[in-house]
């Protein structure tokens, strides 16, 4: 009974610290759950409190609700023969049994197996009196009480007809008042009334403000979505060498569908039109949003559709250069270190030309707010009233120079300028300055004479006709293509091989080289001249 008694004790405490050690750990875990579960309530309880979170939160849903009833679902409709002709007429074949029975038809009986209803002798196309098919579809805003409405260019693009819906389901057949293509916008009319249109912005817009992004993307009609600016003055290059681009990036979703409607600001006003996304996708009606889309500005939207509703047409300001951007090494060989345009060459006769610009002048202001780069200068330049008188700073031979230019209008053709290149040959000298112009790629050099440039179908200008440039070179890198000629190098004139070869002797390698050098436009039968900069290679 004693050792009965001695170990009961014992037995005891064993069994107590058996039960803590399986039940702690659940009374544990429910300490813990019940800690944060009444940590939850708290904050729940914080954001029913918080006004700031409540008021934001109304404040976006006044927003899309006096956006909406502006902001209109487009739909592109076109007849038969645009994209594909559609029905039975399209590769038609008669049952089997009878073909001879056709072949006995008078010919006005006979099928016609043609696609478009006009028989082999030509005549009408019936494609007119087929019925409108549905093509694509994007979105856009009301602009005025008048029933203008504005969108994208490519969204109406090719259309016989245009419909417009409203959000409360209205829906009405448009007309297109007028397109830009160079800006992506279009002007379409209304005839409704009760209309309202979409306050612009007065201020514009900075990077870092909330925008919304509104429209049909998908089709799914009248949809919102929000972000912020991520950056402005963005330059795509989608619309082509005639384009003006000078768009908001902005992480709202923009998807197809999107294009034409309005990005607009916290207080329900128009900053922008969607106009593009950055996409992976090959198909863009497949591809999603990454992010990234894209706006043109309402200022822009604003000059281009009051022009259209006024004359049906934009008038843009021209100068008459040939301009680039301009970097720091190549402007430290005008002796310059600061922000700038660099002109290439003005056209004979243009207004730049004659107000006096030189190639090699830097453009820094225009009317006096700066420019930085050759798209910030296009763009200012075309907002310029044509007949009017605009005043360029610009920095010539270590001084800035005002000068006065009368904006002319710039003309409805603009194409790119294109190379011509002269397969001439010529001998080489063995000296240090043709050993320098071989490491550079230029392994063929000769005086342009006025019989070269009639075998080449050229004019004729002085100069030095680079005969040939070695590939993945340092001059073929820098844009010198055969058949160029070299026309001065720094601010030396070259007229003749000799005096090219002369001129770079002076210089060691190391050293940067402007090259002003000139191509053949055929597209208006003229030199246009360009600088390039080169490094010359060290040994």
């Amino acid at each position: 009974m004693n050792r009965i008694r001695w170990y009961g004790p014992t037995l005891v405490l064993l069994m107590a610290l058996v039960a803590v050690m399986v039940s702690g750990p659940m009374v544990a875990r429910q300490i813990v759950w019940a800690q944060h579960d009444a940590n939850i309530s708290l904050i729940r309880q914080d954001l029913h409190d918080n006004m700031g979170l409540a008021q934001l939160s109304e404040a976006f849903r006044k927003v899309a609700e006096v956006v909406e009833p502006s902001v209109v679902s487009i739909e592109v409709l076109q007849r038969g023969g645009r994209g594909g002709r559609e029905g039975q007429g399209r590769g038609f074949r008669p049952p089997p049994g009878l073909e001879d029975f056709f072949e006995q038809l008078p010919e006005r009986y006979r099928p016609r197996r043609d696609g478009n209803g006009e028989g082999e002798g030509g005549g009408e196309n019936f494609d007119r009196y087929a019925p409108a098919i549905p093509r694509g579809q994007g979105s856009g805003w009301v602009y005025d009480r008048d029933g203008h409405i504005v969108t994208n260019n490519h969204v109406v693009d090719g259309a016989d007809e245009i419909r417009v819906r409203f959000q409360d389901g209205r829906e009405y057949t448009a007309e297109i008042v007028g397109t830009d293509p160079n800006t992506d916008v279009a002007v379409l009319k209304i005839n409704a009334t009760d209309l309202h249109p979409l306050p612009v912005a007065q201020h514009e817009v900075q990077q870092g403000e909330i925008v919304f992004a509104f429209g049909s993307p998908f089709r799914f009609d009248f949809s919102m979505s929000q972000g912020i600016v991520s950056a402005k003055a963005r330059q795509l290059r989608i619309l082509g060498p005639g384009g003006y681009e000078n768009f908001i990036q902005t992480d709202a979703a923009i998807n197809p569908g999107n294009s034409g409607g309005p990005l607009t600001n916290i207080y329900g006003e128009a900053v922008g039109m969607n106009t593009a996304i950055a996409s992976q996708g090959a198909n863009p009606m497949q591809a999603g949003f990454m992010g990234l889309g894209f706006a043109i500005p309402v200022e822009m939207v604003q000059e281009v559709a009051d022009q259209l509703i006024d004359t049906g047409e934009v008038a843009r300001g021209y100068l008459g250069i040939y301009i680039e951007d301009l970097d720091e090494r190549m402007a430290e060989t005008f002796d310059y270190d600061g922000e700038g345009v660099l002109v290439l060459d003005p056209i004979d006769g243009g207004p730049a030309d004659l107000a006096g610009i030189r190639a090699g002048d830097i453009v820094t202001h225009v009317n006096g707010n700066r420019v930085r780069s050759a798209d910030e200068l296009r763009n200012t330049v075309a907002r310029i009233q044509p007949g009017s008188s605009g005043e360029l700073t610009i920095f010539r031979d270590g001084q800035s120079i005002d000068l006065e230019v009368e904006v002319a209008r710039l003309p409805t053709q603009a194409s790119a300028p294109q190379p011509r290149r002269n397969r001439q040959g010529a001998p080489e000298r063995e000296n240090a300055s043709v050993e320098m112009l071989r490491k550079l790629g230029i392994t063929e050099v000769q005086t342009f004479t006025a019989r070269l440039a009639e075998q080449a179908g050229t004019g004729h200008t002085e100069g030095v006709l680079v005969a040939n440039v070695r590939r993945n070179s340092i001059a073929g890198a820098a844009g010198v293509m055969r058949g160029m000629l070299i026309v001065q190098v720094m601010d030396q004139q070259v007229a003749t091989a000799d005096e090219l070869l002369d001129v770079m002797s002076e210089f060691e390698p190391g050293d940067a080289v402007r090259l002003r050098v000139a191509r053949w436009n055929p597209n208006d039968d003229r030199w246009q001249r360009n600088f390039v900069l080169l490094e010359l290679p060290r040994d």
